[in-house]
């Protein structure tokens, strides 16, 4: 019987680790799974030692705070891999924590692949180092990735991106407005505030207001936000009050892609909207020490993954001070009222889409995790 320990820190990394172990028993039946997961995970047999929503901090303040829960968290991992002596470790992006577990498992003479990269090619590209000293198998999502490692000559496998293949409708835009009651004359917006709670709590207060603005500036339009698993819907009833945003679950799809225009907090969620074709601003905004220690080190000029992708900005960026009420009313307008944008929009998403690859990803990296356990 196989084992395998994997590790996701945040929502993205549950989506795509419960795909990837999806594929992987396909193939091994029998295999087991232990580690770090959420809800899909755990629908996938994950027996989790720590639930994504433990692990879902981020900035430097929230890291501090929550160092002895890491090291108590990292004891654990090591004493199961003594007690369950896995055949493989999967670590699933999530550097702040993997890099800090990659050495302890190296040093058990077991082998790591990594799937979905760290974001080393816009911050801290020092730390190739550390996937070249303790890394086994770079499995990566963007082509780009790729060639990124190969100038540090460290091979990476590109798959494709598993989005390709989990991104389904539930229900035509016909029938997805009327079950919200809007006709075909009224906009619809759909706002994503993100899966953390530090990202709610900054971000989600300009989106809720710049709907004010919006309804003095064009009139009728009716809003929904899509809601993250971990999140409960009491944590956005806080900021909506009395707006009239619906609060929707299990649609995210169906938001995004039946959507005029869409809010959209930087992260998975705005490649999940460039795939589905839908014009949308990217938001972001992190703590101040955490937002000036990144801007020294990013070297990147874009925020959002889908203008990453693309290779320019193909859509509209906030980040920090430029996230207010005002700025996003403004931009989510003109690409309610101005066709001529709208269709450049969709019509980068859909080259950027292109560079995705090919459907299939999760079951190419499932034979590549299942080769590293032979070896």
């Amino acid at each position: 019987m196989k084992r395998v320990i994997i590790i996701a820190g945040e929502s993205s990394g549950d989506l795509h680790g419960s795909a990837l172990m999806r594929q992987m028993k396909s193939l091994v039946p029998d295999i087991e799974f232990m580690g770090i997961g959420g809800s899909l995970m755990i629908k996938e047999n994950l027996k989790a030692i720590r639930h994504v929503h433990e692990m879902n901090f981020m900035g430097l303040t929230e890291i501090v705070c929550h160092l002895p829960f890491i090291y108590r968290t990292l004891r654990d991992l090591k004493s199961l891999i003594n007690s369950w002596q896995p055949h493989l470790v999967i670590l699933i992006d999530y550097p702040g924590f993997n890099f800090k577990f990659a050495p302890i498992v190296k040093g058990h003479n077991i082998p790591i692949m990594y799937y979905i990269s760290p974001q080393l090619w816009a911050w801290h590209k020092s730390r190739v180092s550390m996937i070249k000293k303790y890394v086994n198998r770079m499995v990566v999502f963007f082509d780009f990735e790729r060639e990124f490692y190969r100038c540090y000559g460290i091979e990476a496998d590109f798959v494709g991106h598993p989005l390709l293949d989990l991104i389904h409708l539930s229900e035509t835009k016909k029938s997805f407005r009327n079950s919200l009651g809007v006709d075909e004359n009224t906009f619809l917006i759909g706002l994503f505030p993100g899966s953390r709670m530090q990202e709610i709590e900054r971000i989600f207060p300009p989106m809720v207001e710049s709907i004010r603005l919006l309804k003095k500036m064009i009139g009728s339009i009716t809003v929904v936000t899509g809601c993250a698993p971990e999140i409960d819907d009491g944590v956005l009833m806080r900021y909506i009050k009395n707006k009239d945003i619906i609060i929707l679950r299990g649609k995210v799809y169906d938001i995004m892609a039946h959507s005029d225009a869409l809010v959209v907090t930087s992260g998975t969620a705005t490649l999940e909207a460039g795939i589905l074709g839908t014009p949308m601003v990217i938001v972001y905004r992190t703590s101040l020490l955490t937002y000036l220690m990144g801007r020294a080190v990013v070297k990147i000029p874009n925020i959002g993954l889908i203008n990453i992708v693309a290779g320019s900005k193909i859509v509209p960026e906030l980040c920090q001070h430029e996230v207010t009420p005002e700025n996003i009313s403004a931009i989510v307008e003109k690409l309610l009222v101005e066709p001529q944008l709208r269709d450049k929009i969709k019509h980068a998403l859909e080259i950027a889409k292109n560079k995705l690859g090919t459907p299939g990803a999760s079951n190419r990296a499932a034979h590549i995790a299942l080769d590293l356990m032979k070896t």
